[in-house]
């Protein structure tokens, strides 16, 4: 299955649901999960209050702690009302993958996920599609109804895909910019590797002026490290090649090809303050959404 069933992307709604109702830990997570996740990206500082056993102490207010003698933590509220746009990449080439599942169908769960949690939040929820889709862009305004949410999701779900040119995301970002609101909190699933990093780079610095951004480059482990499999054929949707995997040193290559790659995407996120967080295709999109929320923390806004 190339694309998610639609039915499948609905039901994330219900997990959505059964975290905000879970008993949470730790006061400090009082909106839930969502504003671990969303933690110096529109949430709101609340309140110090003294440490429990399972706060996070990264939270920790330092000097509190050292005027009372007693440890205390930050407790931080989620904004409201306000508008999320998720950035879907739908081009041929997201519809591979060698474990777990294809990228096409994790970035549909990740921005089912997403776009479920910002609607329960009371937020504004629209999206940005682009690739092998009609017109190669869609773009779908802010709304608080599920309505705005199954229009983003019906579109991941098409099997008749327009087939050309890949649209860059480059390109697809520096639409968006001409249309969304300032101050709009924008998620970006994407593998990020049609468009050269100068022109995707030149394309966030346009829209991080005016919104926060959250990157989220999804992966294969293949994308990595080619498995020594022998010849295999590769098909983009309109052209094949025939790859030799037994070459030693062209999987060398390859390695080194994805590892400055990935140095030069990090090194993008920290220039531009762009928190990054990976998905890679084995990975399960709810635990790390919800619950490994480390790395989409790195850099604050």
């Amino acid at each position: 299955m190339l694309v998610p069933e639609l039915k499948d992307l609905i039901s994330l709604k219900t997990v959505i649901s059964r975290r905000s109702l879970a008993p949470q830990q730790s006061s400090n997570r009082t909106q839930g999960d969502y504003a671990s996740l969303f933690h110096g990206l529109g949430v709101e500082f609340e309140t110090v209050r003294p440490y429990v056993i399972g706060d996070d102490v990264r939270y920790i207010d330092w000097r509190v702690t050292a005027r009372i003698g007693k440890p205390h933590v930050k407790t931080f509220r989620a904004e409201s009302d306000r508008n999320v746009l998720i950035v879907v990449d739908a081009n041929a080439y997201m519809r591979f993958g060698t474990r777990g599942t294809f990228k096409s169908i994790q970035a549909a769960k990740a921005a089912a996920l997403l776009s479920w949690q910002s609607v329960q939040q009371q937020d504004r929820v629209g999206g940005l599609v682009f690739g092998d889709i009609e017109n190669g862009i869609q773009y779908f305004k802010p709304d608080k109804t599920d309505t705005s949410v199954l229009r983003l999701l019906k579109v991941l779900c098409t099997k008749h895909t327009n087939v050309h040119q890949p649209v860059t995301l480059a390109l697809a970002l520096s639409h968006l910019a001409r249309v969304v609101v300032p101050q709009t909190l924008v998620f970006v699933l994407s593998d990020c590797s049609v468009a050269t990093m100068p022109e995707m780079e030149k394309a966030l610095i346009a829209l991080r002026k005016k919104c926060k951004i959250i990157l989220l480059p999804v992966y294969d482990p293949s994308d990595s490290d080619m498995p020594n499999i022998g010849p295999v054929i590769f098909d983009n949707g309109g052209q094949r090649q025939v790859i030799n995997t037994d070459n030693a040193q062209a999987r060398e290559r390859y390695r080194a090809a994805w590892a400055g790659y990935k140095v030069n995407l990090v090194q993008i996120g920290k220039k531009l303050r762009i928190p990054l967080l990976w998905l890679e295709t084995t990975f399960d999109p709810v635990k790390c959404l919800f619950t490994n929320t480390g790395s989409i923390l790195t850099w604050k806004n």
